[in-house]
């Protein structure tokens, strides 16, 4: 085994508190924090979160959502997703923007990192229903809130559905 010890260039600086540390030491831990951080680094660009991580941050998060979600609606996403619109849609009347700013905070989070069909379905039944068309002054401000990812879907949906309305407007 190396016994070679490392020192800071210093000699009065030590590495570690002891004041030197085994190379073999240092390498392992420096070996298993790069490799760490590569870890985190690409977990970070692949989407991941599924509907198990959906219902468990509900679950946390929005205790009162997680009580909408009736027996026949678990385990259809979208009906999971779609409680939790229900719940946003009562706050909007309310104008209770605590309660907004919270559901935002964890459906950005999580539109961010969702996988395809998580991601569909925060758009299909969340954003969707709750923004498309609405010019409210509740609705104005908490579309404020989006997150830069939701918004941009958000516009893009707007565009697609201009795009339908002005087809199947035209005269045959």
């Amino acid at each position: 085994m190396n016994t070679q010890l490392l020192s800071m260039p210093d000699a009065n600086s030590p590495i570690a508190i002891g004041g030197m540390m085994p190379i073999h030491r240092f390498l392992s831990d420096f070996k298993m924090f790069t490799s760490l951080r590569q870890m985190l680094s690409n977990n970070r660009s692949q989407p991941s979160m599924t509907r198990l991580d959906f219902m468990q941050q509900i679950t946390l998060h929005l205790p009162e959502v997680s009580e909408l979600i009736e027996e026949s609606d678990f385990g259809i996403l979208h009906l999971e997703v779609g409680a939790l619109k229900l719940a946003t849609r009562q706050a909007l009347r309310q104008f209770d923007f605590s309660r907004i700013r919270r559901h935002l905070f964890l459906v950005g989070n999580l539109f961010e990192h969702a996988n395809a069909e998580l991601r569909a379905a925060i758009l299909v039944s969340y954003l969707e229903p709750l923004f498309l068309g609405e010019t409210s002054l509740a609705h104005i401000e908490a579309r404020s809130l989006l997150s830069r990812p939701m918004e941009e879907a958000l516009r893009q949906s707007e565009l697609r559905f201009s795009m339908l309305e002005q087809f199947w407007s035209q005269p045959s």
